[in-house]
């Protein structure tokens, strides 16, 4: 019978020949999975043995992963923040990028009662904002069923009450929020043609290609936004790294003004706020009233 060491170093070598992206940690963690060992503590267990079915379906694992399928769709979960999120290829992978579009929410100082989350997919930005706001009424929507399913388990899982509407961006939203937030599809078709084959072959087209340049969803959100945010509410988006000036271009065509850009890890323009506070003009006429 095979050590666990001899599967696990088989299963690196034909990811390095495949030249994954990094074939050392998915070679563990697909390993982890199986036998129920944490990864840090494989080394400890090295000789141990493995069965043949339990080794049989390493290599299937394994397998998939040479073909560049994520290791996420493969375990079927990812960490987001401190949150297990389950995810299928109906779903986005969510991205450390979007962590930290959550940790800037999180220092913002904002005390919102109704939260918004288009475009919610697996649901983890909704999650991680309840977390945050207990006391808040979070309502995440989505144009794709599926995702919604995957969105609901990924709530019950986490034990966090959220409303979740299918809605084509406000189409079924009602009220006024203190906070909207979005990570809409951003990719222009010029980009996604250069996507990894992980991201463009395997994760769904629609939660990444958007027309316009990528801008489409932002003109469509931001084009309504004002008749759902409270006075002094505010909008956050994650936006592609090139995309800061164009976007804050449209907010300001609708009436917009009081705009912020904060940048990634890597020094990249990756999220932008937008308050909804009255700009000189709305304050002149409404002092002509």
């Amino acid at each position: 019978m095979q050590s666990l060491l001899e599967t696990l170093n088989q299963g690196i070598a034909i990811l390095q020949k495949a030249e994954t992206e990094n074939p050392f940690l998915e070679a563990e963690l697909l390993l982890e999975q199986l036998v129920k060992i944490p990864r840090l503590e494989l080394s400890v267990h090295c000789f141990d043995p493995i069965d043949k079915k339990k080794m049989d379906i390493y290599f299937e694992l394994i397998n998939r992963r040479a073909k560049f399928e994520p290791v996420q769709y493969i375990l079927g979960e990812t960490q987001f923040l401190d949150f297990t999120i389950k995810v299928t290829p109906d779903v986005l992978i969510p991205r450390p990028e979007t962590e930290l579009l959550v940790d800037y929410i999180k220092h913002d100082y904002l005390k919102p009662q109704r939260i918004l989350d288009i475009g919610t997919g697996s649901g983890a930005i909704a999650i991680a904002l309840k977390s945050l706001f207990p006391d808040a009424e979070v309502i995440a929507s989505d144009i794709s069923s599926k995702a919604l399913d995957i969105a609901l388990e990924n709530a019950e899982l986490n034990k966090q009450s959220i409303t979740f509407i299918e809605s084509d961006l406000f189409s079924a939203v009602e009220g006024k929020f203190d906070l909207i937030v979005s990570n809409p599809p951003y990719i222009s078709a010029e980009d996604y043609a250069k996507l990894p084959i992980e991201v463009k072959e395997f994760e769904p087209e629609t939660a990444l290609l958007a027309e316009e340049n990528g801008l489409i969803c932002y003109r469509q959100i931001l084009s309504k936004a004002k008749g759902y945010l409270n006075e002094k509410g505010v909008l956050f988006f994650e936006i592609g790294e090139k995309q800061a000036t164009l976007i804050e271009e449209i907010a300001r065509e609708y009436s917009f003004s009081d705009i912020d850009i904060y940048q990634d890890l890597c020094d990249k323009d990756r999220y932008i706020k937008i308050t909804n506070s009255k700009n000189e003009f709305e304050n002149i006429l409404n002092l002509l009233k």
